[in-house]
């Protein structure tokens, strides 16, 4: 091979290299796709607010920070602002507004907004990014100032005993106790869940911290995979007496520990049939 021949070939050569580097995805180009919306303040911003920001999760509750996609902070003390996260393609279960306190860590449970596409505040809005180029619009979200949660002592307490088989699809126990039932009028945001228990116990003991506050009912949801949180998650509720369909409890004060507040979790039959066939 003479030396024409060799420039020649070397030529060609990186080319062709050129032609099939520039078609390669080096992964380095910025993510275009995830969901953008508006978020509406409303009720008074508490003294003691930090930041707010908006999150995604792929599964409602999340259990583990994999789960998560949290945007940027968002300006405070303002009535609305709009908003964008850019995230790979995912199927996100909720989409939320979460409220951080001064001088406290970041509480992905402190919800104070949640994405609700239909007059229905006890479903979340699932989120769907379908492709790489796909910006979803339109992901609004009222985000109430009230429904933040500061850090306090107060706390329920008690035990939950199991009755019956476990569900073979059963994860953890999550006790959660409302402020309002379930209507037209109340939403998720009524709600204050506990952190998981891995499902399998006989028996165990809780600790819930929870804001001052009258509580119509606490119950215990058992999460199972694949399946929403809903109405016929409840397999306990508290109840005083046993002749109690359900039983109000009172924290009164941000110091409280309310004890006692133990649940039968019952597999063997619902404990509340009246509400159970629904979703929340």
């Amino acid at each position: 091979m003479n030396k024409a021949t060799f420039h020649l070939f070397v030529l060609i050569f990186l080319f062709i290299s050129l032609l099939i580097s520039c078609g390669i995805d080096s992964g380095l180009e910025p993510t275009r796709s995830g969901f953008r919306g508006t978020v509406r303040f409303v009720n008074n911003w508490p003294d003691q607010t930090d930041q707010v920001m908006v999150v995604a999760a792929t599964k409602f509750l999340p259990t583990a920070i994999t789960e998560i996609v949290m945007g940027d902070p968002l300006p405070l003390l303002v009535d609305s602002i709009e908003y964008a996260i850019y995230t790979p393609p995912a199927k996100f279960a909720a989409v939320g507004v979460v409220w951080k306190e001064k001088n406290q860590p970041w509480d992905v449970t402190n919800i104070i907004g949640i994405y609700f596409p239909t007059e229905d505040h006890w479903t979340p809005g699932n989120v769907e990014i379908e492709n790489r180029n796909s910006m979803v619009d339109s992901i609004d979200i009222i985000a109430d100032l009230s429904k933040a949660k500061r850090k306090v002592a107060s706390t329920l307490e008690g035990k939950l005993n199991v009755r019956g088989t476990w569900p073979i699809a059963a994860q953890s126990v999550l006790v959660a106790a409302l402020t309002a039932l379930p209507s037209p009028k109340s939403s998720l945001l009524d709600v204050s869940f506990g952190i998981p228990i891995a499902a399998g116990f006989d028996s165990t003991t809780y600790t819930v911290s929870i804001q001052p506050g009258n509580y119509l009912l606490v119950t215990a949801l058992v999460i199972e995979e694949n399946a929403p949180i809903g109405m016929q998650s409840i397999r306990g509720i508290y109840k005083k007496k046993p002749t109690d369909f359900f039983s109000p409890v009172i924290v009164p004060t941000d110091t409280s520990h309310v004890k006692n507040i133990n649940i039968i979790v019952d597999f063997s039959s619902s404990p509340f049939p009246a509400l159970s066939d629904g979703g929340w």
